[in-house]
């Protein structure tokens, strides 16, 4: 091989090692582009999440939640943040909530479960640390709720994470209405958001 095609040879080897890390780079600005961070400012708690998601800042209350902090926010807290499925509409809603107190009741009752609901069998891992898991559902009339609550008291704080699915029947509609997502892709898709969160070490 002559001593220029050498070169040359070289020198699109070069061109395309670069072109690999530009699309690498890009990639990630990309992956970062989709994400939101959140702080929150009063905890030590931050958390990413997908843009798609829709941020609710104002009312959150339903047919059968106030919007609270938590599903029962008889005690003083804050909703720290509020997302909601894209595709959420008004035949069926996917709420993912956390949120936070340090008052003295709210933290001796965090682990108190609401009435009627079932505690799942193990605990669940939220950003390294034990969360009690249970699982509610309820209906009236023609609408329904399905929701999956994490409970844990870190650091003599009280924080509450629930995933609600809600509507109504879509067979009440004329013509009938399908819904924009099945109850078990609504909650799967809630789930993976825990991994989003995460705590400030002290």
């Amino acid at each position: 091989m002559s001593k220029l095609s050498l070169t040359s040879v070289i020198a699109l080897s070069t061109l395309a090692v670069l072109s690999g890390c530009q699309q690498r780079d890009a990639s990630s600005l990309d992956a970062s582009a989709q994400e939101t961070t959140f702080h929150a400012a009063n905890y030590p708690l931050g958390m990413t999440y997908d843009t798609e998601l829709a941020r609710v800042d104002g009312d959150a209350s339903s047919y059968f939640d106030n919007g609270g902090w938590q599903l029962q926010d008889d005690a003083p807290g804050e909703r720290l943040v509020a997302l909601t499925l894209p595709e959420s509409n008004d035949v069926t809603t996917a709420l993912w909530r956390l949120g936070a107190s340090r008052n003295a009741n709210a933290v001796d009752r965090c682990l108190t479960l609401p009435a009627n609901a079932q505690t799942l069998p193990s605990q669940a891992t939220i950003a390294g640390n034990a969360f009690t898991a249970f699982t509610l559902d309820d209906a009236g009339m023609s609408h329904f709720q399905n929701i999956e609550g994490y409970r844990a008291v870190i650091d003599d704080t009280c924080y509450a994470v629930d995933m609600i699915v809600q509507g109504v029947n879509g067979m009440v509609y004329d013509p009938p209405r399908q819904p924009p997502f099945s109850k078990e892709e609504a909650m799967a898709r809630l789930r993976s958001i825990n991994d989003g969160i995460s705590f400030d070490s002290e």
